[in-house]
């Protein structure tokens, strides 16, 4: 059965708006513009016809749609990783700017599409499949490429980073959450191999994943991370079974069970398993924040379009200031969010030893924090703006209306650490008026 309405329209997309085009944004240099150009030509080439499956299938209900997602999500994987798209840990030498503003840009075009000059169109991002790409190609290659030796990166890291099999980050668990000094998880030493127990959930690609890095503790008490080869999901005592969420239609959020599984020991990562996972953080933070303000342009460009073409009580809706108002307010956001963003994958990219500053690492958790809540009041004001026609299927599906509702709160870190000392570079009170003042003197 397929959910749509065929009396509704089609959002048409007829125009870009300038200060929505990185391309024309002055922040990038043009060797990051000319970078950028080819991911989306990339994009267009060979990724919209398998973004555009995966659209049409949540459209339809009783009838199974997994399997025939699974194909297009590893699929597009590979694609990703042949064009150098899906890790950027390795041949860092084959481009001109740096791996980490790379990676960000790769995040930013993967959630937020663009208009398509050549075939006149706009080319839909797709924020699942982005989060796909940074579960395997981010939270998995980059903690294996810092703590494993030659022999394990040949065996764990190649076939992921090169080849495009799914790999994954299992650290989040069902009552520790992502806290990880309360992860129940146990590792145990026997004999030639490690015994591992316990249970993950919210595991982006856990039950796609060839390879997954497992966070748990060690016998003697500590964090440690090893690499299960989940033999395509035939592992012995593994059991992986996907999470339905309200957003994100396309991930494959997973829950994730070990119960007993034995690993081969030289599996395991070299370190401590604290820092193996807070390795990759600073990065991590910065990529999500360039998918959220991605999302973010994407939604802003939809109400704008919709606003533009759709006309109530004899007035297009941009005619309405509430309308057209916080349209422009979150374009201003975006764009101040996105220098922030620039600035700090240059700095990472050529001063490496911020990658362990606490500093830099408070300033890109702000950055997510923020970046984050633009992308879910964008999808407010989307929703408000589609009105009725928000409440389909129809429209939430092409524009990803609740996948920013997913990541609003992702990693635990907005409601922890919103009102830190993470964000004082970002928070914003706008000064009393007058008014203000004469009230909070008056003596009740």
């Amino acid at each position: 059965m397929d959910t749509r309405i065929s009396e509704f329209n089609p959002i048409q997309i007829i125009r870009y708006v300038t200060e929505l085009d990185l391309l024309t944004n002055p922040i990038l240099n043009a060797k990051e513009k000319d970078f950028l150009a080819e991911l989306y030509e990339f994009m267009e080439k060979e990724l919209d016809p398998e973004l555009k499956k995966l659209e049409e299938l949540n459209y339809l209900v009783e009838e199974p749609t997994q399997d025939k997602k699974k194909e297009i999500v590893v699929e597009i994987m590979k694609k990703l990783a042949q064009s150098g798209y899906y890790s950027t840990i390795l041949n860092t030498e084959d481009y001109e700017i740096g791996r980490i503003t790379r990676n960000a840009l790769i995040a930013y075009a993967l959630c937020g599409g663009r208009w398509s000059e050549y075939s006149e169109k706009y080319i839909a991002g797709n924020y699942s499949i982005e989060m796909g790409r940074l579960a395997g190609g981010t939270l998995y290659c980059n903690p294996v490429n810092y703590a494993s030796d030659d022999s394990q990166k040949k065996r764990f890291l190649n076939p992921v980073a090169e080849d495009g099999q799914i790999g994954a980050s299992a650290m989040t668990e069902f009552n520790a959450g992502s806290d990880i000094f309360r992860m129940e998880m146990r590792l145990h030493d026997q004999n030639e191999n490690i015994v591992a127990k316990g249970k993950k959930l919210f595991i982006t690609n856990g039950m796609i994943a060839d390879y997954i890095v497992l966070y748990g503790r060690l016998d003697n008490g500590q964090l440690g991370a090893i690499v299960v080869d989940t033999e395509h999901q035939q592992l012995k005592n593994f059991r992986s079974t996907r999470v339905m969420t309200y957003g994100m239609t396309d991930a494959f959020v997973s829950r994730l069970i070990f119960d007993k599984v034995e690993i081969p020991k030289e599996n395991m990562l070299h370190g401590h398993g604290l820092d193996i996972a807070f390795h990759q953080l600073t990065e991590e933070r910065l990529v999500i924040s360039a998918e959220a303000l991605g999302d973010a342009m994407k939604k802003l460009l939809y109400s704008h379009a919709y606003a533009l073409q759709r006309r109530q009580f004899e007035k297009r809706l941009h005619q309405y200031q509430v309308i057209r108002f916080p349209i422009s307010q979150k374009i201003r956001e975006l764009n101040l969010m996105l220098s922030a963003l620039i600035q700090y994958a240059r700095e990472m990219d050529n001063r490496p030893e911020l990658g362990g500053s606490k500093l830099m690492a408070a300033n890109a958790m702000g950055l997510k924090i923020s970046a984050t809540e633009l992308g879910f009041e964008s999808s407010i004001h989307c929703f408000r703006t589609l009105g009725g026609r928000g409440f389909t299927r129809q429209y939430a599906n092409e524009i990803g209306l609740l996948d920013s509702y997913c990541m609003l709160h992702g990693g635990g870190s907005n409601y922890v650490l919103e009102d830190s000392e993470s964000r004082r570079f970002f928070k914003y009170k706008p000064p009393k008026s007058k008014y203000e003042d004469y009230i909070t003197k008056i003596d009740y």
